[in-house]
């Protein structure tokens, strides 16, 4: 079992109410992945996706480094709000251009599927996040039976991004009804 796989198997919920699917975990020379506690820089994920969760706790904080030092409470209100991240490989692809990721998510769809049949049902909302992903699986899993509840992309919250993710996230969640009731 990866370290990745750990670290997430920790928050997992049960029964998965809402099930993100994003790009394969970074590079572990960074340090960082969305279900690691303990992540000093980047990050831009999990605090993206928190933000629109739980927009009343994040304000809050006054900086990013005391919003971090909260990190594995904000992950313990993710399971218990029953949201899953996941990636449709359980490993890094550092270095892989965008049609190279593409190929591997691919590739790796019976797997995938495999993993959401035993962790969630088909009936569970899923949000795929980033435009290489959304391409790579949504219409096999569609085709699969399985609930991806957006048409439109929905773009990794990096490099500029962020405002767009927000928007559309919260715009798509409030639509389907899938936003937490604030504390």
């Amino acid at each position: 079992m990866s370290t990745f796989w750990q670290a997430r198997e920790k928050y997992r919920p049960d029964p998965i109410k809402v099930l993100f699917i994003t790009e394969a975990p970074p590079d572990p020379q960074h340090e960082r992945y969305f279900y690691f506690e303990h992540v000093r820089r980047g990050d831009s994920l999990f605090l993206e996706l928190i933000k629109v969760l739980f927009p009343e706790e994040v304000e809050a904080f006054e900086t990013v480094k005391q919003l971090r030092a909260e990190k594995p409470y904000f992950l313990e209100r993710l399971q218990d709000e029953g949201y899953f991240l996941m990636s449709p490989v359980d490993r890094p692809l550092p270095g892989f251009t965008a049609a190279a990721r593409t190929k591997v998510y691919q590739e790796h769809l019976p797997d995938l599927i495999r993993t959401l049949l035993q962790i969630a049902r088909p009936t569970t909302p899923i949000v795929i996040i980033s435009a290489v992903v959304f391409r790579a699986i949504a219409p096999t899993l569609r085709a699969s039976g399985f609930r991806v509840i957006h048409d439109d992309l929905i773009e990794f919250p990096n490099s500029g991004q962020q405002a767009n993710f927000r928007r559309k996230l919260k715009a798509l969640l409030q639509q389907k009804d899938l936003l937490p009731a604030p504390l």
